[in-house]
């Protein structure tokens, strides 16, 4: 009789974790002052200083001479796509599960030092130079790299299936768009990208 109370209380408890987590991965949206949005900050105070301060950088980045309709599309649904992430991120608290909660932010902060490692490269490059510097030598895109790691991260840390779901969705909008810039910059610097190209990857050594 000991034994099966025993066996019985192990079995709850075990239970009650799992369905525990469970519940926790069942998204949440809450309006709150502490939820992720607080992780958006850097990304925001970048777009106001490029945009503000930096007004080269941005009309160089937001430059589509050249690309096809298509193209354009894609380009242009990707920028704004990241900002329903980010807005919806004021309605997303962090979750209550540790370990995910500590992955998430470590990868977050990951991305947030790729990133701003990037755009010190960028600011700092001469107008129509290839990016050859910093995270360029490991990454074509590490501006992009960066900033899906950010948002990976507070997936990872709200542990929320709907902008897990979401940010799949704007990858795949931005890997789109990436092929469009690149094919520019084929045209642009003809050998010296192809060069380029067959020396670096286009995202991460094992994610070419």
């Amino acid at each position: 009789m000991e034994l099966r109370h025993a066996r019985t209380s192990i079995y709850n408890h075990v239970s009650g974790i799992g369905g525990g987590m469970f519940m926790n991965l069942i998204p949440t949206f809450e309006l709150g002052l502490g939820n992720s949005w607080l992780l958006c900050l850097p990304l925001f105070a970048q777009m106001l200083y490029v945009v503000t301060i930096e007004k080269d950088v941005a009309r160089r980045m937001s430059d589509m001479t050249g690309y096809t309709a298509k193209e354009k599309f894609f380009t242009v649904t990707a920028s704004v796509a990241s900002y329903p992430f980010m807005l919806a991120t004021a309605w997303t608290p962090f979750s209550s599960i540790t370990p995910l909660l500590c992955i998430g932010l470590s990868i977050y902060v990951l991305g947030t030092v790729l990133f701003f490692m990037t755009l010190k490269v960028i600011v700092g490059a001469p107008p129509d130079k290839l990016f050859l510097n910093g995270p360029y030598r490991i990454s074509r895109n590490p501006l992009y790299v960066a900033a899906t790691a950010m948002f990976i991260g507070i997936c990872v840390a709200t542990a929320n299936i709907v902008l897990f779901v979401y940010l799949a969705f704007s990858v795949l909008l931005q890997h789109h768009m990436i092929l469009a810039e690149e094919r520019i910059c084929r045209q642009r610097y003809h050998s010296s990208y192809e060069s380029y190209m067959g020396q670096v990857p286009r995202y991460l050594p094992w994610l070419a």
